[in-house]
């Protein structure tokens, strides 16, 4: 899959793209696909969110993605998607608030190429008609980032040995 960016990135790209990649290998995305990844601003992501979803709000990630029928996800979706008159596969845009991800990793303790990754993962998913809105969609997406940021080396794999620092008990 290629994969191009916009935008100024907020952190190194190869682990943002491996994720990405590793996202939507289980479904069978033909190698020459492009998907674009572009970091925008929070105020920028609020009129996105706002036009697009309707919410007055800034977010993390969007996707635009070609229309798919209703409930087509993974292979499915990968059917159904249509290459543009010169025969490329466009599969669609995913749009990253490099200041909602700094927020998330803080919040989250861990590093922003980690969150950056796994929300280009997510929209990856999202491209590929996978949902968060019910509480199984939103299971099944975390549980397929954290396989592909696994992927790409950011995480240890589950069942991993994992190496680094021994975590601290706290009483």
């Amino acid at each position: 899959m290629r994969i191009s960016f916009r935008g100024s990135p907020p952190c190194a790209l190869a682990p943002v793209r491996a994720a990405t990649r590793a996202a939507v290998r289980p479904f069978g995305l033909p190698a020459g696909a492009a998907v674009t990844i572009a970091f925008i601003s929070d105020a920028q992501m609020r009129q996105l969110n706002q036009r697009h979803r309707g919410r007055d709000r800034t977010t993390d990630v969007l996707s635009f993605g070609q229309d798919l029928p209703a409930g087509a996800k993974g292979r499915a979706a990968v059917a159904h998607l249509l290459t543009d008159l010169d025969g490329r596969l466009e599969v669609g845009d995913i749009v990253i608030s490099g200041e909602q991800a700094a927020k998330q990793a803080a919040r989250r303790g861990h590093a922003l190429v980690r969150e950056v990754a796994f929300l280009a993962a997510h929209g990856a998913l999202h491209l590929l008609g996978h949902e968060d809105e019910t509480s199984a969609g939103f299971r099944e997406m975390v549980s397929l980032g954290t396989a592909a940021i696994a992927s790409a080396g950011l995480i240890p794999a589950a069942g991993a040995n994992q190496s680094g620092p021994a975590r601290v008990r706290r009483k």
